[in-house]
């Protein structure tokens, strides 16, 4: 005859099923939201980026009167004196100053996608477009 154990200490297999339940749960929710926030990253500094070129394009325009244009991150950097970190983008600045960066490395929503960066010369302001979701923009 067995001895039943009334004081055994542990979980039970519907108490455990439960906690890996929620565990699943909580992921389901928290890698959507990991993602985008990385993307949002990610974008980030290649606005940043972008800031920095237009900043030496500025300067560049300001001394020349005119900016000159760069089909890529060696030309830009032999241009304006910048290095731009291509992981995330790659860069192209037009003949008119307009900095154009199309996103690679970041998800499939994002890659592919364009910033663009135009500049007024008269009234010396910058507008942000490109065919990249409007909430990865600067605002203003």
């Amino acid at each position: 005859m067995m001895k039943v154990r009334r004081n055994t200490k542990g979980f039970t297999l519907i108490e455990l099923l439960i906690v890996v339940a929620i565990i699943g749960i909580l992921a389901a929710i928290a890698i959507p939201a990991y993602s985008g926030y990385t993307a949002k990253a990610k974008i980030a500094g290649v606005v940043h980026s972008m800031g920095a070129v237009k900043n030496a394009i500025a300067a560049y325009y300001t001394e020349a009167g005119a900016a000159t244009g760069a089909a890529d991150a060696a030309a830009i950097k032999a241009a304006y004196g910048i290095d731009v970190p291509v992981q995330y983008a790659t860069f192209a600045v037009a003949a008119t100053g307009e900095i154009t960066a199309t996103v690679q490395n970041v998800n499939a929503d994002t890659n592919t996608k364009t910033i663009i960066l135009t500049p007024d010369w008269t009234s010396k302001q910058w507008s942000w477009s490109g065919s990249i979701d409007p909430s990865f923009l600067p605002k203003g």
